[in-house]
């Protein structure tokens, strides 16, 4: 809910010049206490109970944090062991596709001699019968 707007009533809320300063001059006696009690003590100071929630809890994000980095410890190990296995796994996937090029190039070879192959019972057949007219024979 809006606070409604403030109205200075009084001269003393009005007046801008620094508060205490004339008290200062005019011989004012001078705290006894220091600022950090007073401080403290306007800050309502933290007991006992408080105290030993707040240390429970640091212990508590102490132990997360020491978890957290065995965790990241753990994880960074077993990054760089996957890393070396990758990297035989690599290898050995080059080493095989160097024997499928040569065995590509044996069968290839092969492929070639293949024609010639296939036409060797024609050849040898033709060769029979042209042995067999220079020779006189009849070929049944």
């Amino acid at each position: 809910m809006p606070e409604p707007k403030r109205k200075v009533n009084s001269k003393a809320e009005t007046d801008l010049r620094l508060e205490g300063f004339e008290t200062f001059f005019d011989g004012a006696s001078p705290k006894t206490e220091p600022e950090a009690d007073s401080a403290t003590a306007a800050g309502g100071g933290l007991s006992g109970q408080q105290i030993d929630k707040l240390i429970d809890r640091f212990s508590q994000l102490l132990t997360l944090t020491v978890d957290q980095r065995v965790e990241t410890a753990s994880i960074a190990s077993q990054l760089i062991d996957n890393q070396r296995q990758l990297i035989a796994t690599q290898q050995i996937l080059i080493r095989l596709m160097e024997k499928s090029i040569e065995l590509t190039r044996h069968i290839t070879g092969i492929e070639e001699k293949l024609p010639a192959l296939f036409e060797m019972p024609k050849t040898v057949e033709a060769l029979r019968v042209r042995v067999a007219e220079l020779e006189g024979v009849e070929i049944a």
